[in-house]
C-alpha cells in the first residue's frame, strides 16, 4: 500500500531527502526506502536530489500489514484521518501484548477498526498507558507521522495531560514535582532515586472530595509509573494504588489520561483531543463537576 503526502506551502524546493529528515526519519530507513525505489514523486520513483514543489504529491509505498489478531470489540475513536488514529482506552486492558500471537490489547482492537475500514497497515502506538490507566491513546499510522511524534515526545512539544484522584487535601495547589526516578531494587516497581531517570511533572488541584482530591497533571517526561511515584512521594498516593501505598479502596487506579494537544506532523494543525472522565472516576466526585 501506499501513503500520499500532499506537498504543503511551508515543505517546497526541499529535496526528497530533507523531505524524510524533516519527520525525524532514521537515515537507516531513509536509505532503505531509496534502496527498494519506495518513494514516488506524482507517481514517478524519486531519488534523494529531486526537489519537491507545492501539491506535489509524494508517496511512500510499504509492504508491511496489520501485525496483531484481531479481536472482536469496538473503539471509542476520539480523532481519525490518514495519518493519526487517536482513541479512548477503557481501564484494564494492556496496550500491546508481549507476544504477537496473544490477544485481547488495545493493538488487536485498533487491527479490527483497520480492517473494517479497509487500512492493511501495522498497528503504531506512539505512546503506552498502564494497564489501569484510561483515555486518551495515539497510534500513527504511517512511518512519517510515527517518526514525528516520537520526536515530539522526545521534545516535550507533545502535550499530556491527566486527571487523578490522589488521596489527601494538598498544602501547595499548584507546583512542579521535579524528582528522578528508577527502578526499586526490592519490589516489582519504581522509586524517586538520585540514580534514576530525569522526570518532570506539573499538577493542579482542581477539586476537594472528602479524602482525596482531584488533580490536573501534565507530564513533560514520561517515565514508567511516573505520576503514580511522584504522588506517593508526595504522601498523596493515587486512589486505588495499592502498590504505591493507598489506603482507599477502589476497582482500579484512579488515572485518566485526559487530553493531548500537538501540531499535526502532516498538515500543521493544532490538534486537541480529550477523553472524558469514565463512569468509575466520576462516581468518586459525587455528581460535581470540577471541569
Amino acid at each position: 500500500m501506499k501513503t500520499l503526502y500532499p506537498i504543503s506551502k511551508h515543505k517546497k524546493g526541499l529535496t526528497v531527502l530533507q523531505f524524510l529528515q524533516s519527520f525525524s526519519l532514521g537515515k537507516s530507513k531513509i536509505e532503505k526506502l531509496f534502496q527498494n525505489r519506495q518513494i514516488y514523486i506524482n507517481e514517478k520513483v524519486a531519488s534523494k536530489e529531486t526537489l519537491v514543489e507545492e501539491n506535489d504529491v509524494l508517496a511512500i509505498e510499504t509492504f508491511a500489514h496489520r501485525d496483531f489478531i484481531e479481536d472482536d470489540e469496538d473503539v471509542d475513536v476520539l480523532y481519525e484521518d490518514d495519518y493519526l488514529l487517536i482513541v479512548n482506552k477503557p481501564a484494564g486492558i494492556l496496550v500491546h501484548p508481549d507476544d504477537k500471537s496473544k490477544q485481547n490489547t488495545m493493538c488487536n482492537r485498533i487491527s479490527r477498526h483497520y480492517q473494517l475500514n479497509g487500512y492493511d497497515g501495522p498497528i503504531r502506538f506512539v505512546h503506552r498507558l498502564d494497564f489501569d490507566t484510561s483515555g486518551v491513546l495515539i497510534f500513527a499510522k504511517d512511518p512519517l507521522t510515527e517518526s514525528a511524534l516520537n520526536r515530539m515526545i522526545f521534545e516535550h512539544r507533545l502535550q499530556r495531560t491527566y486527571l487523578c484522584l490522589a488521596e489527601g487535601t494538598f498544602s501547595v495547589k499548584k507546583g512542579t514535582i521535579c524528582q528522578p526516578i528508577g527502578k526499586d531494587r526490592h519490589q516489582n516497581r519504581r522509586r524517586v532515586s538520585k540514580t534514576g531517570e530525569p522526570a518532570t511533572t506539573h499538577y493542579e488541584v482542581i477539586g476537594k472530595q472528602d479524602r482525596y482530591s482531584l488533580v490536573k497533571v501534565r507530564l513533560e517526561t514520561g517515565r514508567t509509573h511516573q505520576i503514580r511515584v511522584h504522588f506517593s512521594w508526595m504522601g498523596h498516593p493515587l486512589v486505588g494504588d495499592v502498590l504505591y501505598g493507598s489506603k482507599i479502596k477502589a476497582p482500579r487506579v484512579m488515572l485518566h489520561s485526559y487530553e493531548v494537544r500537538l501540531i499535526h506532523p502532516m498538515t500543521q494543525k493544532n490538534i486537541c483531543v480529550w477523553a472524558p472522565l469514565p463512569p468509575e472516576m466520576r462516581h468518586y466526585l459525587k455528581g460535581e463537576k470540577f471541569l
